[in-house]
């Protein structure tokens, strides 16, 4: 037998809960009853995955439990229209900023669910970087269909494209028939400047390093990412969609500090320690 992991989940009612999975797609793969019509264990699959449910478990009103469940699809919008009439919606179809287009609901014991496959943005980088032409056509088209294209995305994916490891004519070309544009130049000096460490009145951590001209920055010890100028003082996460963005700020020359958005939410740190130059 292959080695996974598969989830068991204590319910309330095993057969309710059987039933409610049946009705959303799910198929039984082998049930286990007590006396009479009742279930006491069960397990179901969707598509190469599979989740056990046992009894003992408790009924709870909480906004959410102890445990989701993530479930891989290929056709995330077509499962939503057939289901968001069925079920409770916790988050409608949307992009995520890690690359998944995905919606949540509820089951019947308000665990979460959420269907996820990867987004448009995930396809064009996974297409640009693997240097598939097909690849990054489809997803210029799948990008058209959702409502248009994005100049931030394809400024990401022109970048990797045309980057020194990655060159590929055609795929640069596909890119700026769409519209894609190069990044701002930003003078290797400017972006040495940036160099440091910042903290915010939270204890918040970020730290800026430049490696072969590029400028990286991590929160706290998290990998670095590679930043995209947006313009001299903005950058944004080159792997990320809509993830947020730094802008350094600078009085007479000096950089004094950054203000890190993400979301709607802005945080302004002041620049402690400036790291030796190489």
């Amino acid at each position: 037998m292959p080695e996974k992991v598969v989830p068991m989940i204590h319910v309330p009612d095993v057969r309710a809960t059987v039933d409610w999975y049946l009705g959303i797609g799910f198929t039984v793969i082998a049930t286990y009853g007590n006396e009479g019509e009742g279930l006491s264990f069960a397990i179901l699959s969707f598509g190469g995955s599979e989740v056990m449910f046992n009894q003992g478990g408790q009924p709870s009103k909480r906004d959410r439990r102890e445990v989701d469940l993530y479930v891989y699809s290929d056709n995330v919008d077509d499962l939503y229209r057939r289901l968001k009439d069925r079920v409770e919606i916790v988050e409608e179809p949307h992009d995520t900023f890690y690359g998944m287009r995905e919606f949540i609901f509820r089951d019947l014991n308000r665990f979460w669910i959420t269907l996820g496959q990867p987004s448009v943005f995930d396809m064009l980088m996974t297409g640009v970087r693997e240097g598939n032409t097909e690849s990054v056509r489809a997803a210029l088209g799948a990008a058209i269909d959702k409502g248009g294209l994005n100049l931030e995305m394809l400024t990401a994916a022109l970048a990797i494209a045309s980057s020194e490891d990655n060159k590929n004519g055609e795929i640069r070309e596909l890119l700026k028939e769409a519209g894609a544009v190069p990044p701002p130049e930003v003078d290797a000096e400017i972006l040495q400047s940036y160099v440091g460490k910042y903290k915010g009145e939270q204890g918040v951590e970020f730290n800026v390093t430049i490696k072969d001209g590029k400028l990286f920055a991590a929160p706290g010890r998290q990998q670095p990412m590679s930043l995209l100028a947006v313009d001299k003082t903005t950058f944004r996460p080159i792997a990320f969609d809509n993830y947020g963005s730094v802008t350094f700020n600078v009085e007479a020359g000096k950089t004094m500090g950054c203000a890190l958005k993400h979301g709607e939410n802005t945080m302004q740190l002041k620049r402690v320690e400036e790291t030796r130059r190489s």
